[in-house]
């Protein structure tokens, strides 16, 4: 596959002479990271409890997520193939295309929309405050919504060639204006206690992995570019916990010492408000051409689509997002963190149970399925309303319950009725 060209790789494994270093891919998850939702996160935490739990309950959370991803994308790794197939296993061909390919497609428009809506935003309100130009909102996410969607069809060697350029550069930009921030507002306010704190530190911990648990599961989309276990390891490491807690801090920091997290506005405030459009232009497009990228490939799967159909998927998706992004999707953050938790880290233990339990850790041993697997769905279903039970933590109660379930009716319906595996 030459660089210059579209990617065409979407279902099936993607062989060893196409797949890439660690470094690259970590590019690519540093880049999901640098965006301003990742700011935002901080400042919630830090408008909610005191500046050191919500550094540290951030850094639990990041944690936690590594290890998810390391988990999940290994079966990337292994099998050479995205989410969207890897759920095969575990729900049938059918339950994976019709049910839970349609959620991941669903979640990622949702992402691409919450991120173009808030570029879209902060754009408006940089370009009024600096430069005295009125955009409407819902203009400036149009335009940055299909400059963004143009990168995503061309998938990974495109998201490759703008991380290796913009993650530098957001590094440099970002450490110069907290600096600077510092320097004009002072740290009078950074470590003074909150009068009335509205979250716990396991609720800190709580909303950074619901803030990760689309990632965490999606991580196969982007480590079947991965040639080793340890690239997976590498990548997912580097990739996150960096950039994650660098960007979290940073809006932390922005919204105790400015009283707000956009650092775009911040460099406004200090005047450099050109360093602060390049921040933000470069943190969006860097994360959200991934969230597009990722729904054009489970559209795939979901309408069962040719593999060269992709970009035009992509194409699609990106543009409903950017409807959706224009009508104010972005006012709902918080809970659309909460609700992907729930929904998504069911499955992430079911995988666990599947990958390294059933099929012992073994690209060989992992059966591929058609149809629609019952227990698979039975489980996550019934994990989801776990979620809603009064007690404990939502998404822990929906996990735990998937996956003893999946543990305990996979571990019959294989006893019972031998399946036969096949490639995918």
């Amino acid at each position: 596959m030459k660089e210059n060209k579209m990617e065409s790789v979407t279902l099936q494994p993607v062989p060893m002479d196409e797949r890439k270093s660690w470094i690259d891919v970590a590019l690519i998850q540093a880049g999901i990271l640098i965006c301003v939702p990742s700011l935002m996160l901080g400042g919630m935490l830090a408008q909610s409890m005191s500046m050191s739990s919500a550094i540290l309950s951030g850094l639990v959370g990041y944690a936690i997520v590594i290890v998810l991803m390391i988990v999940i994308g290994i079966i990337g790794s292994d099998l050479g193939v995205p989410t969207c197939v890897v759920a095969s296993g575990s729900f049938g061909r059918q339950g994976s295309s019709k049910l839970i390919s349609a959620l991941f497609m669903i979640s990622m428009v949702g992402w691409f929309a919450v991120q173009n809506g808030v570029c879209g935003s902060a754009f408006s309100n940089l370009m009024s405050q600096a430069f005295h130009v009125n955009i409407p909102v819902w203009v400036s996410t149009v335009v940055w919504g299909i400059i963004m969607l143009v990168t995503a069809v061309y998938g990974i060697n495109a998201l490759d060639k703008l991380n290796k350029f913009a993650i530098p550069a957001l590094v440099v930009v970002t450490a110069i204006g907290c600096v600077l921030a510092i320097q004009r507002f002072g740290t009078g306010n950074l470590w003074q206690p909150v009068e009335n704190p509205t979250m716990t530190f396991s609720g800190g911990v709580v909303l950074t992995i619901s803030f990760m648990a689309t990632g965490a599961l999606n991580a196969p989309d982007f480590t079947r570019f991965q040639k080793t276990r340890r690239d997976t390891v590498l990548s997912s490491s580097v990739g996150v916990m960096p950039a994650g807690m660098a960007m979290l801090v940073l809006g932390a920091v922005m919204t105790r010492i400015a009283q707000q997290y956009d650092i775009s506005l911040v460099f406004v405030d200090i005047g450099l408000p050109v360093l602060g459009m390049l921040v933000l232009i470069l943190a969006t497009w860097t994360t959200n051409t991934t969230n597009a990228y990722s729904a054009g490939l489970n559209a795939v799967m979901v309408f069962n689509l040719a593999e060269d159909k992709r970009a035009v998927s992509t194409v699609l998706l990106g543009v409903v997002g950017t409807v959706l992004a224009a009508v104010g999707v972005a006012g709902y953050f918080e809970g659309f963190l909460y609700l992907l938790g729930d929904t998504f880290m069911p499955i992430v233990g079911i995988f666990f149970i599947d990958y390294w339990i059933f099929a012992k850790g073994s690209s060989k041993l992992y059966q591929f399925r058609e149809g629609w697997r019952w227990t698979g769905l039975l489980s996550w279903a019934l994990g989801f309303a776990a979620t809603r039970l009064p007690f404990g933590i939502s998404f822990v109660n929906g996990t735990v319950v998937a996956l003893v379930l999946y543990l305990a009716l996979e571990g019959l319906a294989r006893k019972k009725e031998p399946v036969k595996s096949e490639k995918a």
